[in-house]
């Protein structure tokens, strides 16, 4: 409503670009096209004396475009625009009921800045559902996948229903739940909004997933058939299968908690819920191998520290090859965003 100098110098005053953007009235809006208004939408950096109708035809310029958009309102008549709107923001102390029913979000302190903690607690939220989803998937299909394979190679199952219930409630819970606390990744904020059709499981998840469910299947059954030289099943056979299995699943629970960045530049103590998750679900498998009630229940047996460390070497390579997957794609993607004229020059 206001006059264009004074909108001008809000605009100004809150760092917006006045000098190289375009400043659009409501009454030009009306002699505008559809099709007009989305061609400079993107270059017009102050409306001003905007009638509700007005900011629903913004509303809808910008969508076509295919931006995402985000409108904060307080009054009876953003209603409409701020249901349009992908994110509606309602002021919470000075907006009306109809304004807070029509929007998505409610803004309880009237403070634009907590709009920026919202986008970057959102983003945070997203990117750890992935993280979680990535992790539990290729658990899973590695153990569907290595039940089928031993009956399909008409060997004995490499678990037993026990360990199977234990590697499913006990080892899959902590460490994969204390994924979606992982810290807000400040990188991730920087990101454009992703495309709103693209689905949460993207070809790169799949990918990750199939990798490293590809090595916790072979290297299990590698030790499982190692174990098993003298064709005779016994305790140590599934217990350093069993154990095989837990530990890379702990190792690819690590390499979960970022999908582009290494776990040393993130930090190991970052997300202390997973540390202790970590630590329980080991501690938990040292009980079920070391503690005679629960090697009854479990079918296990005593194993020798070499047996533990041979464990530990093999099943990181879930988390060494992660590590190198990610470092090599940063290498890439550092390469494609190089001008070809420094290229050129070095």
């Amino acid at each position: 409503g206001d006059a264009q100098e004074t909108a001008t110098a809000i605009a100004a005053m809150i760092g917006l670009d006045t000098i190289h953007g375009q400043i659009l009235s409501g009454d030009q809006i009306d002699t505008m096209s559809e099709h007009q208004l989305e061609q400079i939408v993107n270059n017009v950096t102050v409306f001003y004396r905007v009638t509700p109708r007005h900011k629903l035809c913004i509303v809808k310029a910008f969508q076509r475009a295919g931006i995402i958009v985000a409108m904060t309102g307080d009054g009876v008549n953003d209603g409409v625009a701020l249901k349009r709107a992908d994110i509606g923001i309602a002021m919470g102390k000075n907006g009306t009921d109809v304004c807070k029913e029509a929007a998505d979000m409610i803004l309880v302190d009237d403070d634009f800045n907590t709009i920026i903690s919202a986008i970057e607690e959102g983003k945070g939220i997203f990117y750890n559902i992935r993280n979680f989803v990535r992790f539990q998937l290729s658990t899973s299909i590695a153990a569907l996948s290595l039940i089928a394979l031993a009956t399909m190679m008409r060997i004995p199952n490499p678990l037993n229903a026990m360990q199977i219930l234990w590697i499913n409630i006990i080892m899959d819970g902590p460490p994969a739940q204390s994924l979606g606390v992982e810290p807000v990744d400040h990188d991730v904020v920087k990101q454009h909004p992703r495309n709103v059709k693209e689905p949460m499981i993207t070809r790169h998840l799949i990918i990750n997933v199939l990798l490293s469910a590809s090595i916790i299947i072979f290297g299990t059954l590698w030790v499982f058939k190692r174990e098993m030289s003298d064709d005779r099943i016994t305790p140590r056979d599934t217990t350093m299968t069993f154990t095989c299995f837990v530990f890379f699943d702990m190792f690819n629970a690590l390499s979960c908690r970022s999908q582009t960045k290494s776990v040393f530049t993130i930090g190991l103590l970052t997300n202390r819920m997973f540390l202790l998750a970590v630590m329980f679900s080991v501690v938990g498998q040292l009980l079920v191998v070391y503690f005679p009630p629960l090697q009854v229940v479990f079918q296990t047996e005593a194993l020798t520290l070499q047996d533990l460390a041979f464990l530990v070497a093999l099943t990181s390579t879930v988390f060494i090859v992660s590590e190198v997957k990610k470092l090599v794609e940063r290498s890439c993607e550092r390469r494609r965003r190089t001008p070809k004229s420094a290229m050129d020059f070095v």
